[in-house]
């Protein structure tokens, strides 16, 4: 039962049912359902979405880059725990609960890890020292807004953890795990396991290019927002542009590789929307993270679902079930992105985006989600 331990095959249904739930409480609140989602909906995709699809990624990829072994039983094991505990959080008064349960998710992720890293056989890719730091902050934001449970906090270190927590963090294992793979879904890098061995020059490199980044948001929150914003919409367009080679489009022509792409020029597109159209932030911040990062996280999943279950690759080709699923996903972003455009308009709008984006979940669901756990076909 080696596919039985993947890691990817627990959290990323968990990752999934996360993205339901989290918006699916925009469609429940016009009929007073549920409280104002605005001030769970951020923890539950950052701290749910994001986070499982985070771990059921690194947990299946780490292995492999460092040539160690992948998840053991106790692995599992208490993998399971964790994600029956996040769900648990969720219907318990308050968010210390939640985010308590977040933080045993850093906590383990990051030993699992580090664990890995300390045997390594091979060295994990260049860009992956924006993995660490991306740990590093969202485990930091994590400890920050759960102690704001307990006592009241300097509103700048406050105001800091939200940051990490809220943004920092994926954006930087984004940029850390995108860097080696996107290019090469895209077409234009080799396979990540085909790639050759780090040098000492890209490891420097990479780790300015975190500390700069990781130091925009400090900026952000503590000096000068719009000269860190610049300058993050400055990094991100030099990474993705020289690494990802996004101003190409993809070589590999799959429905994969176009959601792939437009969900990357989605983030570049946002970033720079910040620098130039600042008092629409949280509207842009929305294309980043629903068009950008969310439809890019599903694209990535196709990949991690397909390859190591062993299923037809074809289907990231020409599935059109796929094609409209990554499309819904992407309007979404743009459908919220609108709400700004004026307040009459406002909640029907978020009432559109959530509708969009859960058909786009249940049309890539419909598809993957069988095939996390079910192996009926044969592999290529």
């Amino acid at each position: 039962m080696k596919n039985a331990v993947d890691a990817y095959r627990l959290f990323f249904p968990a990752g999934w049912l996360m993205a339901f739930w989290g918006v699916f409480l925009w469609i429940l609140f016009p009929w007073k359902l549920v409280s104002y989602p605005g001030l769970n909906h951020p923890e539950i995709m950052m701290g749910g979405f994001f986070l499982c699809f985070v771990s059921g990624f690194l947990m299946t990829a780490v292995p492999r880059f460092t040539a160690t072994f992948g998840p053991s039983e106790n692995d599992q094991k208490f993998s399971l725990a964790l994600i029956a505990l996040l769900f648990v959080s969720l219907l318990l008064p308050g968010k210390k609960p939640f985010y308590f349960a977040i933080i045993l998710n850093f906590i383990f992720l990051i030993y699992f890890c580090a664990k890995r890293f300390l045997v390594r056989k091979n060295d994990p890719p260049e860009p992956f020292i924006f993995v660490g730091v991306g740990l590093f902050t969202g485990i930091v934001g994590a400890l920050i807004l759960f102690a704001a449970e307990f006592t009241e906090l300097n509103f700048q270190i406050y105001s800091l953890g939200k940051i990490f927590f809220l943004q920092t963090y994926i954006l930087c294992l984004v940029l850390g795990v995108g860097s080696r793979l996107v290019p090469a879904l895209l077409g234009w890098a080799p396979l990540p396991t085909e790639q050759k061995q780090s040098s000492a020059k890209n490891r420097k490199m990479f780790l300015y290019l975190a500390l700069l980044f990781l130091l925009t948001y400090v900026c952000e929150t503590l000096v000068n927002a719009p000269l860190a914003l610049a300058l993050r919409a400055v990094l991100i367009t030099f990474i993705t542009m020289k690494f990802w080679k996004l101003y190409k489009p993809p070589q590999r022509k799959a429905v994969q590789t176009w959601g792939l792409w437009l969900s990357a020029w989605s983030v570049v597109v946002g970033a720079w929307g910040l620098v130039v159209v600042p008092q629409m932030r949280i509207h842009w911040l929305h294309i980043i993270y629903i068009s950008g990062l969310g439809l890019m996280t599903f694209m990535i999943a196709v990949r991690v679902v397909l390859s190591h279950g062993g299923h037809d690759m074809a289907i990231e080709k020409k599935s059109k079930i796929l094609a409209v699923g990554a499309f819904l996903l992407f309007l979404a972003g743009l459908t919220r992105f609108s709400a700004g455009i004026g307040p009459h308009i406002y909640q029907s709008h978020l009432l559109y985006a959530a509708v969009t984006w859960i058909f786009g979940l249940l049309l890539w669901g419909g598809i993957f989600i069988p095939k996390m756990f079910f192996i009926t076909e044969k592999k290529n």
